[in-house]
């Protein structure tokens, strides 16, 4: 009797399964293909390089057709070819996230010095816009970039709580929000904005600090995850230059072929999950 009812339940189960897992894969499909389309704008963007997401996605899409046909040429089990566009698939968006966010952390610790150096431009008597135009070109990248950006949208006739707004938007860090709200607080009610600018430099610097520390602190940890993460491919990848016949069965026979994917995946997770563990919010 028990045994009839299991049987029925994996026959329900595998039913839905295969009546659901198509528009399920679509769904996340469309998403991966958003998600690569909305990262490689977003990069190409802060750049100032303007391209549309719809020919990014085909473009990665042709590049991954061209390489599964070179793949297969050259005699690469299908497998292999799978797992192989699979990574790429999701390291592209993942890496051009990585690059951003480098760039965002760059522009974090150029902007306090640049601070700085715009108090000290109105001690000295500038105004705020004579200061910016004075500083702005001798500044590093990418804090020039975004800055020149925000001095072209003041000559267009934009507001500076406008530009400040737009600027905040491209960046997402919590230096440009504080520096509009100084800007725009001593424009509405006046005060001194030169004071201001250096303690809000000292606060950034400070937090900056803390954040480094922080890193640092944890960086054997993620030394010690990343090298667990990469132990089971070089491990197989040392097994295959031994011997390869240790390591062919994962991708000639069906059960290997599982297993693989299931370790591909599985990796994939432990990533995902590591970061999260040490990832700190401040």
């Amino acid at each position: 009797m028990w045994l009839g009812l299991s049987l029925v339940l994996f026959g329900v189960c595998a039913v839905l399964i295969m009546a659901l897992a198509p528009k399920w894969f679509w769904g996340l499909s469309k998403k991966h293909q958003h998600f690569m389309a909305s990262e490689t704008e977003q990069f190409f963007s802060a750049r100032f390089v303007f391209i549309q997401s719809r020919a990014v996605v085909s473009l990665i899409w042709a590049v991954l057709f061209c390489m599964a046909i070179v793949l297969v040429v050259l005699g690469i089990p299908m497998v292999l070819v799978a797992v192989l566009e699979l990574v790429v698939l999701i390291s592209w968006p993942l890496s051009l996230r990585y690059l951003h966010k480098k760039r965002i952390e760059r522009f974090e610790k150029q902007f306090p010095d640049f601070m700085l150096a715009l108090a000290s431009a109105l001690r000295a008597g500038s105004s705020l816009r004579i200061g910016l135009q004075r500083l702005v070109p001798h500044s590093q990248e990418p804090v020039r970039q975004e800055l020149e950006l925000c001095l072209k949208e003041l000559r267009m006739g934009l507001s500076l709580a406008q530009v400040l707004t737009q600027l905040h938007r491209r960046t997402q860090c919590e230096s440009t929000a504080l520096f509009k709200s100084a800007l725009v607080v001593a424009g509405q009610s006046g005060g001194g904005l030169a004071d201001l600018l250096e303690n809000m430099a000292q606060t950034i610097s400070t937090r900056i600090y803390i954040e480094g520390r922080i890193n640092a602190l944890t960086a054997q940890g993620r030394l010690q995850a990343w090298i667990m993460v990469l132990l089971p491919p070089l491990v197989g990848g040392a097994l295959y230059v031994i011997d390869a016949s240790l390591i062919e069965p994962l991708w000639q026979e069906r059960t290997g072929q599982i297993l693989l994917v299931v370790m591909v995946v599985l990796e994939l997770i432990g990533v995902w999950w590591i970061q999260r563990l040490v990832t700190v919010p401040l």
